[in-house]
């Protein structure tokens, strides 16, 4: 991982942390390639948590953006979900 995105995951980490009380509900957010593929692996990223996701295609249909919200237990569990996600080729997380 490079220094910037390693800084960038720290600054948000600490965000995180200093704006939310844990527990908190967490909404992340992602666009990717319709692949059914890479959208079943980034859903499979949150089976391990009680996570409600709903996703939308777009116009082109090129291009899924997936919403999951699920009730995080720290700014850490948070950056590790970005970290999984960041593994699929050319996903954005917003």
């Amino acid at each position: 991982m490079s220094k910037q995105t390693n800084d960038f995951y720290k600054r948000l980490e600490k965000q995180l942390s200093d704006s939310s009380v844990w527990p908190s509900l967490y909404k992340f957010k992602f666009i990717l390639k319709s692949d059914p593929l890479e959208i079943t692996n980034l859903k499979n990223m949150f089976n391990d948590i009680d996570a409600n996701i709903s996703s939308n295609l777009s116009s082109s249909k090129n291009f899924t953006s997936i919403t999951v919200t699920a009730k995080m237990r720290s700014a850490n569990d948070i950056i590790k979900k970005y970290k999984l996600a960041s593994e699929i080729k050319g996903i954005i997380s917003l």
